[in-house]
């Protein structure tokens, strides 16, 4: 089975749930694509640290019945970060985070990387302290033994030099870049959507970039290639978790089906974001429900 490593962090969602209710949700970038990922098909180690507190127990349960690899995730004591969804569609959120478990992650075995074709790194908790530089260091070392990388700065405004600080450092590490066109305006201020696409292949001519674009859809751009696709029109429960299920679906595609050409696999990871919409929180489609929607477009 084809083995991703999936790096960042596991957070509560706070979603609305009509008038004063909340119901609380497992997300985070790295947790929700290591779940999209094994709901695709493959092996998909989540790597990162978990709280002991209950909301940490919850994710690692829910973990374990997602079909997770947990053998690498590091248990603490600090509480689990909370992500409150303000507002669903298009999201708006707030995170309580400082000193959380997610920040706590240090140093991962050798025997993580055993067949592991591809590593994830993803989300807020990249460039949080502590555990910034030890994400990093992971990311270097995936390059290093050759692995494929992908990477999603998935900006916030509250930590912004951080963000820009780090999309520095990750970019030449990087062959897969998902942004999203708030996120280029945020890490690249002072340039419009192209010309960031334009500074990125300059400084990393190779790397391959999804762009998505909210209900416009999404590109995949690369040395040669520059393809749009409009997406696909379902019933919106909420867009949380749109954009992870989007990445993970192409890196799926990439390493199961290289062979299909790029504007079908940009149509795959498209169709998931769509699946991942249907449903409030941070959904992991299925392998159906992606074909599903590619196959019937009007959802």
């Amino acid at each position: 089975m084809t083995r991703v490593l999936a790096f960042g962090g596991a957070v509560i969602d706070l979603v609305p749930a009509g008038g004063d209710h909340w119901q609380a949700r497992a997300g985070g970038s790295a947790w929700t694509v290591a779940r999209c990922l094994a709901r695709l098909g493959l092996s998909a180690p989540f790597v990162g640290a978990l709280s002991d507190d209950p909301f940490g127990q919850r994710l690692a349960a829910e973990g374990q019945a997602a079909g997770l690899d947990l053998s690498f995730v590091q248990r603490v004591s600090a509480p689990t970060a909370l992500a409150v969804i303000h507002r669903a569609h298009p999201a708006l959120y707030a995170f309580y985070a400082a000193q959380a478990a997610d920040s706590q992650f240090g140093d991962v075995p050798p025997a993580a990387w055993d067949g592991a074709r591809a590593a994830y790194f993803g989300g807020i908790t990249l460039v949080r302290e502590p555990a910034r530089a030890a994400f990093l260091q992971q990311a270097q070392t995936a390059r290093a033994r050759g692995l494929t990388v992908v990477y999603d700065p998935n900006y916030r405004a509250q930590l912004a030099e951080a963000y820009r600080e780090a999309f520095v450092a990750y970019l030449p590490l990087t062959d897969v870049l998902k942004v999203s066109e708030e996120d280029l305006g945020g890490l690249l201020p002072d340039l419009g959507t192209d010309q960031a696409l334009a500074h990125i292949r300059s400084i990393h001519p190779a790397v391959t970039v999804l762009l998505t674009l909210g209900s416009a859809g999404a590109r995949l751009l690369g040395p040669d290639l520059d393809l749009h696709h409009p997406g696909y029109p379902v019933k919106v429960a909420d867009t949380v978790g749109a954009g992870d299920a989007s990445i993970a679906a192409l890196l799926s595609v990439r390493l199961q089906h290289p062979e299909w050409p790029a504007r079908r696999q940009l149509g795959f990871a498209l169709a998931a974001a769509a699946a991942a919409c249907t449903v409030a929180g941070a959904h992991a489609p299925s392998h159906s429900d992606v074909l599903q929607i590619m196959q019937d477009p009007q959802g």
